[in-house]
């Protein structure tokens, strides 16, 4: 008897004497040689069992299986040798497509310091200064402890057990605050790109500190400082008058200045870059505000304005350029300070002193928080609410009379009728 060549469709004996086995199949035809025929025999009927038992959503393709899914992020693929790792991978898709927890599988073992260069470069609304912060959080604070964490793998308790050791290293409680909410917003953009499910900050609340409360100058230590101040001690009055952050007072301009509408517009302040470089940018809200000219502003102002262009700065230095913050303070207002011993007192003092003298006046708080370029009332409340707590037995008196007024008219209007 003659021997068979083929005894099985799709495999046939090459010239070289080796058995090579066909399988047809709906992405074309794959083949593959062998030295045995039943070894052929035995990869022909193991592949097209894989075939049939495939599920939707995995072909086979190159000689691989390639499964698919279509999640809220765009089309996901994968490429497997093995059926069953590709049918496991393309179940648990399915699942956590079906719960909304679906985790790109390309980018499910980021770590949180490889996303964070992504988060920064999406940052384009803040400014350098800003900027230039968050990369000190992330280097000093964050990244060291989290940094190699996969976005997933963190949990919550990671994250008090981090802020547990800010605490022991006697990190300050506004360094932690801030960097604690610097990480819950690059963790928010995790989950917006699709990265985590949710985020492991939520719910976490930092340890309660004594909030400091503002403090402010009284009119003569004001007057005190501006003659200690020299020639620079306008400037002094000027903070103290009208309340301005120092960044945004040495950033005015002539233009900026309108005495015989007697007002003053606040559309600038000084910043820096993510490099250290000084630069002029948007005030600390971002919004551009317009605050009034009181007689002893004007006075102030009207002499900077003599001979200057619309862009001249209204506080300049010695070589002409706008007054620089570091050395006013280093040069002027420090030394003044350590003269007349008023302690740990800074800048920023005086824009609290214009503040406390607003509400020793009774200004309504809603024009205090406009001068000051508050971004809300709650703001301006929460900063100053202690300056009110003075007048709690004076505003009790007051309405406790306005009761006994109102009842005594009604017992007039009854015994009338």
């Amino acid at each position: 008897m003659p021997k068979q060549a083929n005894r099985f469709p799709g495999i046939k004996q090459l010239t070289s004497g080796k058995w090579q086995a066909r399988v047809f199949h709906d992405r074309g035809e794959e083949s593959k040689n062998f030295s045995r025929q039943d070894d052929a025999r035995t990869w022909q009927r193991n592949l097209k069992n894989d075939l049939d038992r495939r599920p939707e959503g995995i072909i086979r393709s190159k000689r691989k299986w390639v499964a698919t899914l279509l999640t809220p992020t765009g089309v996901a693929t994968k490429d497997f040798t093995d059926l069953d790792l590709a049918i496991e991978w393309h179940r648990k898709g399915l699942e956590q497509i079906k719960t909304g927890r679906w985790i790109d599988p390309d980018t499910a073992d980021a770590a949180l310091s490889e996303y964070v260069q992504t988060w920064l470069d999406n940052k384009v609304e803040i400014s350098g200064k800003t900027l230039a912060t968050y990369h000190s959080q992330l280097r000093v604070h964050i990244l060291p402890v989290l940094g190699a964490f996969s976005l997933p793998s963190i949990r919550n308790s990671d994250i008090r057990s981090w802020i547990a050791e800010l605490t022991d290293a006697e990190v300050g409680a506004t360094t932690i605050k801030q960097s604690f909410r610097l990480l819950k917003q690059i963790l928010d953009g995790a989950v917006t790109d699709g990265l985590i499910t949710w985020n492991p900050a939520i719910g976490i609340k930092l340890p309660k500190q004594p909030k400091k409360k503002a403090r402010a100058f009284t009119p003569e230590q004001v007057s005190a400082l501006a003659g200690e101040c020299g020639k620079y001690g306008n400037l002094v009055h000027f903070l103290a008058n009208t309340g301005l952050r120092i960044s945004e007072a040495l950033a005015l301009q002539a233009r900026d200045v309108h005495l015989g509408q007697k007002k003053l517009d606040v559309f600038r302040t000084w910043t820096t870059d993510a490099t250290g470089k000084k630069l002029l940018g948007s005030t600390k809200t971002r919004e551009n505000r317009t605050i009034p000219i009181s007689p002893a502003v004007a006075a102030i102002v009207e002499p900077l304005m003599a001979g200057k262009g619309a862009e001249d700065f209204l506080f300049i230095g010695h070589c002409g350029e706008a007054l620089d913050y570091g050395y006013f303070r280093r040069a002027y207002f420090a030394p003044a300070v350590e003269k007349l011993g008023l302690g740990d007192a800074t800048i920023h003092w005086l824009r609290h002193t214009c503040a406390s003298m607003m509400i020793k006046i009774g200004a309504p708080l809603t024009m205090i928080s406009k001068i000051l370029g508050h971004s809300s009332l709650k703001m301006t409340l929460d900063t100053y609410a202690h300056w009110y707590e003075d007048d709690s037995e004076h505003w009790a008196t007051v309405l406790g009379n306005s009761y006994i007024d109102a009842a005594a008219s009604q017992n007039t209007r009854i015994k009338q009728s």
